[in-house]
Order: structure tokens, then C-alpha cells, then sequence
């Protein structure tokens, strides 16, 4: 899905109310695992500037959309935590894709390794115990992602 190339502003309470309703992904001991980075206007401007010392077609992405939130998942040394932790982190951002989309608005989901983007990490408060899972740029979509009619679940199903 592509964004408008017009920049339309999106009020911070439709983010908001998005969110809490996110929250409620599957999280093993409610332990809620994440933390919100909320980037509009003049934060989002710092952000671009970060970002495109280290990837330029993400900077552009979030310069392009008018809303970009960083979602962190905490670490923990124990494997079996982070990587459940991690999980419940990931579904939340579905739920968030999910109500995007249904409300006409279009979401960029982009996860890469961050580790070494000291400036990024710095800027966007990341703490030792906590890495990102997503950076996401949020707008106002061109257009409709339709399912492809060729995807066929079947073929991915085991029968025993």
C-alpha cells in the first residue's frame, strides 16, 4: 500500500485510540512488553534527519507520511521471554496494521536490525533492555492492498 503523496494531518487521538485497543494482543503474563515513540510535526523532522544518516528510503518514508511511531519490545536474558515478548510485540503491530487499514489509512511496518544506529538509539530513548521492532510510518493510503486471488493457504497446511 502506498501512501498519499499529499500529506494529510492525522489527529493524534485517532493514533491513540488505535493503540489502545492494539494493546490487547496476546501478551504471556500481561507482561506488555512495549513502548511507544510518537514522532509528528517538528519530532518527526529530528527523526528524518537521524534516520537518513543511515538508510535514505526510510528517512523518506517518514518524511512522506505525517505520523511515524517507534515501537520497542523488551530484551531479557532468558531466550524464552524475549522471543514470547517479542511475539506479543508483533502482534500489536498487526492489530495496529489491521485498524489502519480498516479506517482508510495506510501503514509501513519496517524492521531491520537497529543495534548500530547509535544516533536513532540516542534520540528515540532506546534503553539497554529494549530493542526495535518496527519503525512505522502511518498515512492516508492512495490505495486498497487487495489479498492476492493466487494465495493458496492449502498448500502451506500439514494434515496428520
Amino acid at each position: 500500500m502506498s501512501l498519499s503523496e499529499k500529506i494529510q494531518p492525522i489527529d493524534r487521538s485517532v493514533i491513540m485510540d488505535m493503540l489502545n485497543i492494539a494493546v490487547w494482543a496476546p501478551n504471556h503474563k500481561l507482561r506488555e512488553p512495549w513502548r511507544f515513540v510518537y514522532a509528528d510535526g517538528a519530532g518527526k523532522q529530528r527523526l528524518v534527519d537521524v534516520v537518513s544518516k543511515y538508510d535514505n528510503q526510510l528517512a523518506l518514508a517518514i518524511e512522506e507520511a505525517p505520523v511515524c511511531l517507534i515501537v520497542t519490545a523488551k530484551t531479557n536474558k532468558d531466550m524464552a521471554i524475549e522471543f514470547d515478548d517479542f511475539g506479543a510485540v508483533s502482534c500489536l503491530i498487526q492489530n495496529l496494521q489491521l485498524m489502519t487499514q480498516a479506517s482508510g489509512l495506510g501503514m509501513k511496518w519496517d524492521l531491520a536490525d537497529y543495534s548500530e544506529w547509535t544516533e536513532l538509539l540516542k534520540l528515540a530513548s532506546i534503553e539497554g533492555n529494549e530493542r526495535i521492532a518496527g519503525i512505522l510510518t502511518i498515512g492516508y493510503a492512495d490505495e486498497r492492498q487487495e489479498k492476492s486471488a493466487d494465495r493458496k493457504i492449502a498448500s502451506q497446511i500439514a494434515v496428520w
